[in-house]
């Protein structure tokens, strides 16, 4: 048996369906729900079995299912993802469709998609790794010879 529970904040509606929707009082900071539909809003982090987002932003997302249409992730992580016409930070999971859309990093088994702009894949974030850590033990070594 699922409650429906909405809450809303600046503006923002967002909609969680569970035996237990916890959230924290007055803004849709962290929402822990089975699914989480947010429509021109945004919320910081969801724990959801489903998000779905359409034209709104989420900060940090872990759920098995994860839409965003015309919006904004910062982290999503889950087993299927899909991102149109959007933006993402760093995307990892399973299964990744990215249409229409850009991210800094995308890590995954099966990746998908067209018109897409990834600015790190998992080679080029390995090879970044290895640079900047070479850079800093550089640095630090001219340290401490002074």
């Amino acid at each position: 048996m699922s409650t429906e529970a909405e809450l809303q904040a600046e503006g923002t509606q967002v909609t969680a369906s569970e035996e237990e929707a916890s959230t924290d009082p007055g803004t849709p900071a962290e929402v822990t729900a089975d699914t989480v539909n947010i429509t021109q809003g945004g919320a910081q982090v969801i724990k959801a079995d489903k998000v779905l987002v359409e034209q709104g932003a989420v900060g940090r997302a872990e759920a098995r299912f994860i839409d965003v249409e015309n919006g904004a992730i910062g982290i999503a992580q889950g087993e299927n993802i899909s991102l149109t016409d959007g933006a993402a930070g760093i995307v990892a999971a399973e299964n990744v469709k990215i249409q229409d859309s850009i991210a800094l990093l995308v890590a995954g088994n099966k990746i998908e998609g067209e018109d897409v702009t990834v600015l790190l894949d998992m080679r080029a974030a390995a090879v970044f790794a290895l640079v900047l850590g070479t850079v800093t033990s550089l640095f630090r070594l001219m340290r401490h010879r002074r």
